[in-house]
C-alpha cells in the first residue's frame, strides 16, 4: 500500500502545480468534497471528464503501439513504450480517483467489494442463469452490500 500512496501523492502534488500554474485551479478545494455547491461539482465533474478522456486517449496511444492492424504487415512490439503509456494512462487514473474523493483506503475498500460481487456473480452463472438487474430494475452494483452480506474484503 506504500507504493500505491507514493503514487497518490505525486499525483497530488502534481495536478495541484498544474492546475494552479495552468488553469488557476486549486486542486485542494476541487478535492474537497465537503464543498457541495453546484459550481464546484459542475467544476469536479468537468475535470474527471478532463482526466478520463485524457486517459483514454492513452489507451488509444498503447494501442498503437501494438500490431493490432490486420491489413498491415505486424511490426515490433515497443514494450518500454508499452510502459510508459500504461504508466500515463495511470497518471490519469489516480486523477480520476482524487476528484472523485477516493483515496487509496476507500478505493482498496470498494475494489474488494466489487471483486467478491464479480466472484459472487461468475459463481451464480453471470451471462447465463445470474440476473445483475433484480425485479425492481435495480443493478446489482447498487445492492452490493445486501448481496455481500457482512463478509470481510476478502472473503
Amino acid at each position: 500500500m506504500d507504493i500505491l500512496k507514493s503514487i497518490f501523492e505525486k499525483q497530488y502534488e502534481l495536478n495541484k502545480r498544474i492546475l494552479k500554474d495552468r488553469h488557476g485551479l486549486d486542486y485542494d478545494k476541487l478535492v474537497n468534497h465537503t464543498d457541495k455547491s453546484p459550481e464546484m461539482e459542475k467544476l469536479r465533474t468537468e475535470w474527471l471528464l478532463n482526466y478520463n478522456r485524457a486517459q483514454i486517449h492513452e489507451s488509444i496511444e498503447l494501442e498503437d503501439s501494438l500490431p493490432w492492424k490486420w491489413w498491415k504487415d505486424g511490426s515490433e512490439i515497443d514494450w518500454q513504450n508499452i510502459g510508459i503509456e500504461l504508466v500515463d494512462e495511470l497518471h490519469f487514473w489516480v486523477s480520476k480517483c482524487q476528484i472523485a474523493g477516493f483515496d487509496i483506503e476507500k478505493l482498496a475498500e470498494l475494489y474488494h467489494k466489487k471483486n467478491r460481487l464479480n466472484r459472487l456473480r461468475q459463481d451464480k452463472g453471470y451471462g447465463s442463469t445470474y440476473k445483475k438487474v433484480d425485479e425492481n430494475g435495480v443493478e446489482d452494483n447498487k445492492r452490493m452490500d445486501e448481496l455481500l452480506g457482512g463478509e470481510g474484503p476478502d472473503a
